[in-house]
């Protein structure tokens, strides 16, 4: 009986929804996130204020995503976390969740 797999390198259980995890420090002038290969990237905005999000250099302010304190979103068909960029009222944190597809369908409660 073959071994269970313990990494995606060389088996046929191959898992390409590699996920990662990470926090960023935003400010008020916008920056562009981290590079991560990606499908979706959640977002959750610790700021203390509203964060502005933008895509694929879209960054006149009518292209803005608003994003409340306190607020996530799941944003999808990326290739790449890098793609998107972000501004906050003022300097803060906000929480970022990057995946290639999710299994969860979301529905109002």
């Amino acid at each position: 009986m073959p071994a269970v797999p313990t990494t995606n390198n060389g088996t046929t259980f191959y898992n390409p929804n590699n996920c990662f995890s990470f926090n960023q420090v935003i400010g008020t002038p916008l920056v562009q996130l981290s590079a991560y290969p990606c499908a979706e990237l959640i977002i959750v905005n610790k700021t203390g204020g509203n964060v502005l999000i933008f895509d694929n250099n879209n960054s006149a302010a009518g292209n803005g995503f608003l994003l409340s304190q306190n607020d996530q979103f799941t944003f999808r068909g990326l290739t790449n976390s890098s793609v998107v960029s972000a501004s906050a009222a003022s300097t803060g944190t906000i929480y970022c969740r990057t995946q290639y597809f999710s299994i969860n369908a979301h529905t109002a409660i």
